[in-house]
């Protein structure tokens, strides 16, 4: 074998050796449902059919999931223990990108139209690299803070930011804004595993 050509297959060995490393420090994050309320669909990743949500909370997806409501419906999501989004009626959007590398967690929501309320867990150990895209805008979130996103022609876009008041105990059931209540992030996501795990428990003699 020529030199020349032990060189470039030196070099395609550390790239591809490279690449490997890279995509194993990545980790894809669960999407889970936590409530969903009236006609919402969702499409899956590598699928062209929409579908029915599952009517009870619980079932997890990965980024690529599109969502879509109806009127007078929504769904809420529960990101990992990261965030939770509250996708309004007649809104459609999708998890882009929901993932951990090192100690970040990426997440990128398209919001095509409709309106859908986010909030980010806080006191988390890694950091948080939110962000959500609109016709119009691309939006960040940052720890403490919650953001209603409107988006669309026939709404206009709009942002509602707010702050989350600190409770005592992390297990409270919800958080007072001045947008709303919302559910903390960590609690529902521990809620949900433990109802998987007892799902999925050896049955008792």
């Amino acid at each position: 074998m020529k030199i020349g050509n032990f060189l470039i297959v030196q070099v395609y060995l550390i790239f591809f050796s490279v690449l490997s490393v890279c995509a194993s420090d990545v980790q894809l994050l669960d999407v889970t449902v936590d409530e969903v309320k009236g006609n919402v669909e969702i499409m899956l990743p590598n699928s062209f059919k929409w579908v029915p949500a599952p009517a009870e909370g619980g079932s997890v997806f990965t980024e690529g999931v599109q969502f879509r409501t109806g009127p007078f419906s929504s769904i809420s999501l529960v990101l990992a223990d990261s965030s939770v989004v509250f996708v309004d009626s007649s809104t459609f959007m999708t998890v882009e990108k929901f993932f951990k590398s090192e100690d970040i967690v990426t997440t990128r929501l398209n919001l095509i139209v409709g309106a859908t309320v986010n909030t980010l867990n806080e006191g988390a150990s890694y950091k948080n690299d939110y962000k959500v895209a609109t016709p119009s805008s691309t939006l960040s979130l940052n720890n403490n803070e919650i953001k209603k996103i409107v988006a669309g022609a026939m709404y206009g876009d709009s942002v509602r930011e707010g702050f989350k008041e600190m409770e005592d105990k992390e297990s409270s059931v919800g958080q007072r804004t001045d947008i709303g209540v919302q559910r903390s992030p960590k609690g529902i996501a521990q809620q949900r595993q433990i109802q998987r795990e007892s799902s999925i428990a050896a049955p008792s003699n």
